[in-house]
């Protein structure tokens, strides 16, 4: 008995249809079940990341120094600047692993592109 053409493509979608849902990017990818959100895209314009801290609570200045402190030992990378009102601090440039690292961490709540930006007038 010989199958008709349209056979084999419908048992191949049918197959590979549990499939279509995985996916191969960085978010499976991560060693942790529930990495922080990476916001923004990379660019040309990107000039390097702002890690913003948990909000759970009202971290003092020292808590925020001490923390980006440990985190960079940790990870070894730069501090360009600490952020007291916004919790966190900004970094010119991480590695593929020390970013998935800190993604990682739970004190860490989101990581975004850092941005120029411009006010209009």
């Amino acid at each position: 008995m010989r199958l008709p053409y349209c056979v084999i493509p419908i048992a191949a979608t049918l197959f590979f249809l549990p499939f279509v849902g995985c996916s191969t990017g960085v978010e499976n990818d991560l060693p942790c079940s529930d990495p922080a959100p990476l916001e923004g895209s990379p660019s040309s314009e990107a000039k390097g990341f702002i890690v913003v801290y948990q909000n759970d609570r009202t971290w003092t200045e020292e808590e925020v120094e001490s923390t980006t402190n440990e985190l960079a030992m940790k990870y070894t990378f730069d501090v360009e600047h600490t952020y007291n009102a916004l919790q966190g601090f900004s970094v010119n440039s991480l590695s593929t692993e020390v970013l998935e690292g800190l993604r990682c961490e739970p004190v860490v709540r989101y990581i975004e592109y850092d941005m120029q930006g411009e006010i209009a007038s």
